[in-house]
């Protein structure tokens, strides 16, 4: 990924001012848990023999279960996801918050 990004910002006119990290560096790779993004741990879907949780983050095996995290992604994108994290976090919530008030959860 390091090499890809350094030639299209090569390509685009700019220039790279760091090292390419090697070995002593990690090779730019950090532990888990510290700045990479866990995802899919927790597929999202409609057919419950395929994934964990339903397009609502709700488990499909226990209904006031929900998933708000990095899990019910089926793939990574190559750009941080904290953001579309926050978005189905907050369309969670309110689903949640809907289903509180008809007395189903």
């Amino acid at each position: 990924m390091q090499q890809t990004f350094r030639a299209l910002i090569a390509e685009m006119g700019g220039q790279v001012f760091d090292k390419m990290p090697d070995q002593t560096k990690g090779y730019g790779i950090a532990r888990g848990g510290e700045i990479i993004h866990e995802l899919g741990t927790v597929r999202m879907g409609s057919d419950p023999s395929k994934s964990a949780v339903d397009a609502n983050c709700r488990a499909h095996d226990v209904k006031n279960l929900f998933v708000t995290d990095g899990g019910p992604f089926v793939s990574q994108a190559d750009k941080n996801p904290t953001w579309t994290i926050m978005a189905l976090s907050m369309r969670t919530s309110e689903f949640i918050a809907q289903e509180s008030k008809r007395g189903t959860l």
